[in-house]
């Protein structure tokens, strides 16, 4: 139980993180979607390790972190197929400054926005999960 629990917290603030960055997931009016596809998510990581280790896929490092953001591509277009009020919108990613070097904004298209929100989900995510088991 502690074990679905964990995964829910650090996939609830996953999806805010993509929400804070990126703004490409609409949930509707109704905070139950929000929570269904937390709840897709929170399944998808929580059953994923298990079944890569199984078919002697990657569940740690940069292979993980690849394949886990195919699974929640997948799994997010899937939820705007059978969830009506979620969906994936179109947006820009503004001005940024890295190491004195400015990158323009980019317009995505929905396509690269639930492609990039499944990643910062994926790295997010993989990010608790990696400070979580360090601290045993």
């Amino acid at each position: 139980m502690r074990g679905i629990l964990r995964t829910l917290t650090f996939v609830l603030i996953s999806l805010l993180s993509a929400n804070y960055v990126l703004s490409s997931l609409f949930y509707g009016s109704d905070k139950k979607t929000f929570f269904m596809v937390a709840l897709a998510l929170t399944l998808l990581f929580y059953l994923g390790k298990p079944l890569l280790a199984t078919f002697g896929l990657p569940t740690k490092g940069v292979g993980f972190l690849f394949i886990a953001t195919i699974l929640s591509t997948l799994t997010i277009y899937v939820l705007t197929i059978f969830l009506p009020d979620f969906t994936i919108m179109e947006t820009t990613l503004s001005d940024l400054i890295i190491f004195g070097i400015m990158l323009p904004s980019k317009s995505l298209t929905a396509f690269w926005s639930v492609l990039f929100s499944a990643f910062i989900i994926s790295m997010v995510y993989t990010f608790f999960e990696w400070l979580c088991l360090s601290k045993k």
